[in-house]
């Protein structure tokens, strides 16, 4: 290519390998500070995209005086935020992209210093347009190096910066030459180009539109992100990693292919107005672009409206799904950890996935797009596109909620799905450095206020895992017997050993359904396989298969999921009399399947509800002597209200206080006795503050009680997925509990966590070695009691302002009623109802989920926050000074200021406030206003920390990009709210569920 015509001193030519070192002479000249290209790097690009590389040569010395590198990219698989090294390939040009991709993307320019001003850099921007032209490209991108920027960096913010250059206030010799080129501005990019001191890093992201090939719609979407940029509604995100972001983009571009495929441009135009529109709303004041939006919304027809509730709500399905595989791909990364001095023995129970209710087959689409993002992912985002897009086809045709209510099967069809997954289950059974994991489930046990189990749903539970769990031991031994028949003709002694395998297989014919002395029959097979092992050769005996086989009989002794049962005390006690009482029948069937096996292996404990005294302990022992004959079980008291947390030392004392209860404990229950914590109850009663702190205190008192008479205390957290449920990071749960409640950790994990923690084996054994290590760093010191003066009165002072709140039934009602609360029954979320039959609304009639569903669906999430603003307000000055004091010194405290920041940075009242209907009440909304602000004031004044969450920035950017997307389905749940529109309803709620990161 030559531009002699144009200028008789100087040729523009495509580099050859000749060429190679006068280039990197030329680098040197510009940056002599950085290392030049390398001949690898240039050989590389001219291997790519000979047509993209040019330099300038002076024809009277033949010197290359100018280079500009460049490839062909597809934009939409980068975000505008992106370095040089992801645009690049590190400077190798090995995503050069031409039949996918319709962007140019100038990698460098660079003309010698001493040549500047004569016109020569104009050339080369010239010359690549002819490049756009030629290869029919719709535009230019590059990032412009804010080489000024360094001097106005305690004036100016980067974009400020931008602005005023832009502006011609300020003269940039890079970003002034570019915008005088025909580029524009549309972004400004962080990290562009690390150790660069003139620019900081930062570079302008710069677009030139190829006018022969550019459409309307192109310069439109161009003067709109140069509109958002310049308004300041654009989010630059700083924490959150590229990869992640990179990972989000790429599945959501894939989903907005697949929308526009099956629903056309006009309606894919919809979800992109909305989304841009939804910016707007990040920079504070947003009422006004809200009340715009939901007349927007008003103005589509239903069907529209509910398309673009599923499409907002697989947006954020899809950025949890993204979240999974970035977290599974880090821990791969990380080196493998070595074991602990002592294994710790963690136990999670698990339960259904009650409010999301989630189709199967939505859930099944979800975990194969999440393997395909993390094979990505490991591949340089080098994804199959193919069958990702195949996948999303099926996501979008797929409805996200269902349509029945989901019965208790169902739920424990969820649980099992997830649990027994390969790879997933197989890490669960191996032997692991630091930690044993045992599992159980509420689900088909969990009698307590359930209509829909019995000692029926019960059997037909655990006949669902004993399928799963025999598909599995079936195809482990067919592994070892088709091995074993490989080596038969050259290894004769194999013969018997393959027979026995294959008899052993037979035999599990008989375990398939799960009635009358199943134990019996469980137990002769399992003498026919110890016996077998016994007389096993070495390959059989030591085969890998085999060893997790042990480690299934010894995790699942009876080859199903074990459940923890639950009734309330008053029903236990009417148990003893009443032969046909429900939890007396499946106890009583629990003794019948078990035949010549104990109990326990089916059911591990019997959790009293509402236990309030130390003679609904004596009820419930008796009901299991009389139903099962038997003491084996273990009863396990469950303290959930503020009486019964304050009384329950003294019940314990008094219970364990009787010589035959502790003989029996030691003899039956191996001299541990448990206690079950209730989270949900006691906060819904007296606010999260007040709960914890009550549940902290019971703990050490119960703690320091059952030791003192030689028994080993055991604690069972009640905790759910979300904050007002005692849910949170795991390190923030477990830093306030008790020495005892670490060294045996076990607690609940609900519906959408399930998914969460055990979505990958590497997540969950990352959570599991960072309670393994917090167990390991108790044993070097003590917990303090939560025990402060000044924290005690201030927790007396939230509880206070938060019954009087909820203590009210018009005010309670009033505020329910902006919520879906009045729809819950109808909207069949889940197998159990939502509410207790009670007349009144009150915080006991409404269970635990929906009632943190209300809160968390219309943004308010009071539960927690309520009450805080104004006891702080109100403490005197050395109060203050003392819990400033004691956030330094007091995990239980530090805990739950930094949860509190949690919430509140999730918080949107102006959201909220969209849900109530007709006249707005102000003295209500102020109310709430004033006590969110002071909450806000009592974190910030208590950490000396500005930001609500400061302890981990990347999860405050990830709320803030969540947030916008999230205001939309709320939207549409107010309109859905108003006709009503069940289905739109339904998909609002998952969709708001899956971007708030918790359902109840």
């Amino acid at each position: 290519m030559s531009i002699s015509q144009t200028d008789s001193k100087y040729t523009i030519l495509h580099p050859r390998h000749e060429h190679f070192e006068e280039i990197r002479a030329l680098c040197r000249r510009v940056y002599p500070f950085s290392k030049p290209w390398n001949i690898e790097q240039l050989e590389s690009h001219r291997s790519y995209f000979p047509d993209g590389q040019l330099i300038v040569m002076d024809k009277e010395s033949g010197k290359v005086v100018a280079m500009a590198f460049s490839l062909i990219v597809s934009w939409d698989d980068y975000l505008s935020q992106d370095s040089w090294k992801d645009f690049t390939a590190s400077g190798y040009f090995h995503n050069h992209n031409p039949s996918k991709g319709k962007t140019l993307y100038g990698a460098e320019i660079m003309v010698d210093p001493e040549l500047r001003g004569q016109g020569i850099g104009k050339l080369l921007y010239e010359a690549r347009k002819l490049i756009v032209e030629k290869y029919g490209l719709k535009r230019i991108r590059a990032g412009a190096r804010l080489r000024g920027y360094s001097k106005f960096k305690d004036e100016y913010t980067p974009q400020e910066y931008v602005k005023k250059v832009t502006e011609k206030q300020i003269y940039d010799p890079t970003l002034s030459f570019q915008l005088n080129q025909g580029f524009k501005v549309i972004d400004v990019a962080p990290n562009y180009l690390f150790n660069d001191p003139e620019s900081l890093g930062f570079a302008a992201v710069i677009e030139w539109l190829n006018p022969k090939v550019a459409t309307p719609k192109d310069y439109e979407k161009q003067v709109q992100s140069i509109e958002t940029f310049f308004s300041g509604h654009k989010f630059a995100p700083e924490h959150l990693p590229r990869e992640l972001r990179r990972l989000v983009r790429k599945a959501t571009f894939t989903l907005g292919n697949v929308i526009k495929e099956f629903e056309g441009e006009k309606l894919y135009g919809r979800v992109e107005f909305y989304r841009e529109q939804l910016k707007r709303t990040r920079s504070g004041k947003s009422r006004t672009q809200l009340n715009y939006l939901l007349e927007q919304l008003r103005a589509e027809s239903r069907a529209e409206r509910f398309k673009i509730a599923h499409a907002f709500a697989l947006q954020l399905e899809l950025v949890n799904v993204c979240e999974t595989a970035y977290r599974t791909w880090r821990q791969r990364l990380k080196p493998v950890a070595q074991g602990t001095k002592s294994k710790l023995n963690m136990t999670f129970v698990l339960t259904g996935h009650p409010t999301e209710a989630r189709s199967k087959a939505n859930v099944e689409i979800l975990t194969e797009i999440g393997r395909i993002l993390l094979e990505g992912i490991q591949g340089d985002f080098l994804l199959n596109e193919s069958e990702l897009m195949s996948k999303m086809r099926m996501f979008w045709l797929q409805s996200s909620s269902k349509s029945e209510r989901p019965t208790v099967l169902d739920e424990a069809e969820y649980i099992y799905s997830q649990i027994f997954a390969n790879p997933l289950f197989d890490f669960i059974l191996n032997e692991k450095p630091s930690f044993e994991i045992r599992l159980r489930s509420w689900v088909g046990g969990d009698k307590d206020g359930h209509p829909h189990v019995n000692r029926d749903v019960m059997r037909e539970c655990f006949a669902k895992s004993r399928a799963r769990i025999l598909a599995i031991l079936n195809a482990k031994l067919e592994h070892v017997l088709i091995e074993a028949q490989s080596l038969e003709r050259t290894h004769r002694v194999l013969k018997s050993e393959v027979r026995g395998l294959a008899k052993l297989m037979a035999d599990l014919a008989v375990l398939q359904t799960v009635t009358a002395s199943d134990g019996t029959r469980l137990k002769a097979w399992i003498m026919k396989y110890r016996r077998f092992q016994s007389s096993a050769g070495t390959f059989v005996n030591k085969h890998n298969e085999i060893a997790l086989i042990n480690r299934l009989l010894e995790v699942f002794p009876a080859l199903v999921f074990p459940l923890e049962l639950r009734e309330d005390a008053g029903l236990i006690r009417d148990g003893l009399e009443d032969r046909s009482s429900v939890i007396r029948g499946m106890l009583a069937e629990l003794k019948k399947l078990a035949g010549a096996l104990r109990i326990t292996a089916y059911a591990k404990g019997l959790v009293v509800s509402h236990c309030e005294s130390a003679a609904d302990l004596e009820s419930a022992c008796k009901l299991v002597y009389l139903a099962t004959d038997s003491r084996s079980l273990p009863v396990i008291p469950l303290f959930e209200t503020k009486g019964a947390l304050t009384s329950s030392k003294k019940i314990v004392k008094d219970w364990l206080g009787k010589q035959r209860n502790h003989e029996m404990v030691l003899r039956r229950w191996n001299g541990i006795f448990e206690v079950m914590l209730g989270y949900s109850d006691s906060a819904k009663q007296m606010g999260v503050l007040p709960s914890r702190f009550l549940i902290a205190r019971a703990m050490t008192g119960l703690e320091k009680t059952i030791r003192s008479l030689n028994i080993e205390p055991r604690f069972f957290h009640g905790s759910g997925g979300s904050v007002a449920r005692g849910g949170g990071s795991l390190k923030e749960q477990i830093s306030w509990w008790s020495n005892s409640a670490v060294a045996h950790p076990k607690f609940t994990i609900q519906g959408e966590m399930i998914q969460r923690q055990f979505a990958t084996k590497e997540i969950l054994n990352s959570q599991c070695i960072h309670m393994a290590n917090e167990a390991l760093r108790r044993k070097s010191r003590r917990t303090r009691p939560t025990s402060d003066l000044a924290l005690e009165h201030f927790s007396e002072a939230v509880g206070l302002q938060y019954e009087r709140l909820v203590g009210d039934p018009i005010l309670l009602q009033r505020l329910l009623d902006a919520s879906p609360y009045r729809y819950l029954d109808i909207l069949k979320i889940g197998s159990r109802p939502s509410k207790r039959p009670d007349s009144l609304v009150s915080t006991e009639s409404l269970r635990a989920i929906p009632w943190v569903l209300c809160w968390t669906q219309t943004r308010l999430l009071m539960p927690t926050w309520w009450g805080i603003g104004t006891a702080w307000r109100e403490s005197p000055p050395q109060q203050q000074h003392e819990l400033i004091e004691l956030f330094q010194s007091n995990a239980f405290f530090s805990s739950f200021v930094k949860t509190l920041g949690f919430t509140l940075a999730k918080v949107e009242l102006d959201i909220w406030e969209l849900y109530f209907k007709g006249a707005p009440d102000h003295a209500l909304f102020d109310r709430f206003e004033h006590e969110f602000k002071d909450a806000v004031r009592f974190v910030r004044e208590v950490s000396a920390q500005k930001e609500l969450i400061w302890y981990r920035p990347w999860l405050s950017e990830s709320i803030r990009l969540r947030s916008s997307n999230i205001h939309l389905l709320n939207l549409l749940q107010i309109l859905a709210l108003e006709e009503p529109d069940e289905g739109l309803l339904r998909e609002t709620i998952v969709g708001i569920a899956c971007g708030m990161l918790t359902t109840g």
